[in-house]
């Protein structure tokens, strides 16, 4: 199964050398940036994304982020959300988040998705 690849820098839909849709996933050529394990990490990072509600065909994906917003970060709770978006990916077997907040002053949440499928494939984005 592929998806869409998705340009890290801007997150937004990406092409190949030929000008074609970029994928990501068991059909393409395997390497760290472009197998499985990419593909599941890309679907979960999508799903963390999305504010409960914004994806129009599936009101019931995404974060609560009406309820984590406005203070310090209860990071225990933030990292249970993301967790807890990320397991309901289909084929997504574990998921490690690891986030670290840089204080009050900036304001700045940053950390990193790992995970796994059910045949060992594993990928990891940064989150920012």
């Amino acid at each position: 199964m592929d998806t869409l690849a998705l340009d890290y820098g801007n997150w937004d839909l990406d092409v190949d050398s030929r000008g074609n849709w970029r994928t990501v996933g068991s059909s393409t050529p395997k390497s760290d940036e472009t197998g499985p394990g990419m593909r599941l990490a890309q679907d979960v990072a999508t799903r963390c994304v999305s504010w409960r509600g914004e994806v129009y065909y599936d009101t019931t994906q995404g974060i609560r982020y009406e309820t984590i917003m406005g203070e310090a970060p209860n990071m225990a709770l933030l990292q249970s959300a993301y967790n807890t978006e990320a397991l309901k990916v289909p084929e997504c077997r574990t998921a490690l988040v690891d986030f670290a907040f840089a204080g009050r002053d900036q304001r700045v949440l940053s950390g990193n998705l790992t995970v796994a499928d059910f045949n060992g494939a594993s990928g990891a984005v940064q989150l920012t």
